[in-house]
């Protein structure tokens, strides 16, 4: 095939999680060039592109966000037709990209998850959503428990994501980036993440399915922490932000869910 002539292509990449097992690029074709996604992630995800063009013209239109499905090869993001032969063409665009479906509103708000810990143990809820020590305009909950207490899966689903490799702590937000944590992806489109587990305190892998009260690691005291405890968070992941949610719990014989209520005391018995 011969080249399209006078082809200026510039790629800029922002990204937020590695970009290693995610990929955009373009092949040319008869009528100018196809922008591609391969996704290696075991979630969705979302990269909003900027084109810079000149003499091409979109199938897509002015869609800035796609959502690429979860191992996916050769996705399609649009095709790109080229206007005027015998004109300058330029190629370029800008990127960025994250785990989720940015687009994504709905969920399934009755969901009852497990208390993330051992049957028959019990902790206290340090601080819930909204919390005034570090949980200010986020629904977050702290279950306070000693170094190394085992913690387990509240919800089903396929492990996104691992940091397991620090064991610095300290009481200021500049430690949140020594944070370890464990991040499953779930079956609505929601991410649960499981934070400040001990240094090589994950026993499971990315990519592996879960279930709800399976044993996937031990707690910790590592990062942006006051002292031993397990992070938890539901969200929607955005492309720059993630969206908190409120979630209920199971309590008593597991036959009730509630909101739960910080400085209060949860037991499982299921």
């Amino acid at each position: 095939m011969k080249s399209i002539l006078s082809l200026m292509v510039m790629m800029f990449w922002v990204t937020v999680y590695s970009q290693d097992n995610f990929k955009l690029y373009y092949e040319e074709t008869a009528t100018g060039f196809k922008i591609l996604a391969d996704n290696e992630e075991y979630s969705p995800v979302s990269a909003k592109i900027d084109f810079r063009l000149e003499n091409l013209s979109s199938t897509n239109g002015t869609n800035k966000v796609y959502i690429i499905p979860a191992k996916t090869k050769r996705h399609t993001i649009t095709d790109l037709n080229v206007i005027d032969r015998k004109k300058r063409i330029r190629l370029g665009y800008e990127s960025i990209y994250n785990h989720g479906n940015h687009n994504q509103k709905e969920y399934d708000v009755d969901f009852q998850y497990y208390l993330p810990f051992k049957k028959n143990s019990e902790y206290w809820l340090s601080q819930g959503y909204n919390g005034a020590i570090s949980h200010k305009n986020e629904n977050a909950l702290d279950f306070k428990m000693p170094i190394g207490t085992k913690i387990y899966a509240a919800r089903g689903g396929v492990v996104v994501d691992i940091e397991e490799s620090f064991s610095k702590s300290c009481t200021t937000g500049e430690c949140v980036k020594y944070n370890n944590f464990i991040v499953i992806y779930h079956a609505d489109g929601t991410f649960a993440e499981y934070t400040h587990i001990k240094k090589d305190g994950a026993e499971i892998h990315i990519g592996d399915q879960v279930t709800a009260g399976q044993f996937i690691g031990y707690s910790g005291n590592v990062g942006w922490a006051t002292g031993p405890h397990l992070h938890f968070i539901v969200f929607l992941q955005k492309l720059k932000e993630r969206k908190t949610l409120k979630t209920k719990f199971r309590i008593g014989n597991g036959d009730q869910a509630i909101t739960l209520v910080e400085k209060e005391k949860y037991k499982r018995t299921y």
